[in-house]
């Protein structure tokens, strides 16, 4: 008999066990959970919902840059590269920078940017951290826009 095999497309908090796009073998499978081997070698029963049934193959996120200075910004751009060649775009600031924007938009009450990241500092360490968390976690379309190709 073939065994069902599963893609992990959201970690969730099982970070220790899980990787976004990996593959995994079904052990056992209830109503709303499988029984998989995790990347840290137990067997763990875990929500379907992390899962796409399959050998899929999940673009990843292969590159960021910005040309932006954040010093110049309040802000920043920031173009996302992903292994399938798509290409996203989104929006970086801090609290302190957004409380600057607002303080240059006189007329500006407020507005809803949904691909608008807001982080506690700006630097490479701080970008790489945040953009892989929400891309394991299945949030990095969501958080950003496809640019036209």
């Amino acid at each position: 008999m073939d065994k069902t095999i599963v893609t992990c497309c959201d970690v969730g908090v099982y970070e220790h066990a899980l990787k976004r796009g990996n593959q995994y073998i079904v052990n056992n499978e209830s109503d709303d959970k499988y029984r998989i081997t995790g990347n840290h070698g137990r067997l763990v029963w875990i929500a379907k919902a992390h899962f796409i049934n399959g050998n899929i193959t999940l673009p990843y996120l292969k590159e960021w840059k910005s040309e932006d200075d954040p010093m110049d910004y309040d802000l920043m751009e920031v173009d996302l590269m992903f292994s399938d060649g798509s290409k996203r775009w989104c929006l970086i600031t801090t609290p302190s920078k957004l409380v600057d924007y607002f303080e240059k938009q006189m007329d500006l009450s407020g507005f809803n940017i949904k691909h608008l990241l807001i982080l506690k500092e700006i630097n490479y360490e701080a970008i790489e951290k945040t953009l892989r968390y929400l891309e394991a976690h299945d949030q990095l379309t969501e958080a950003s826009i496809a640019l036209k190709q």
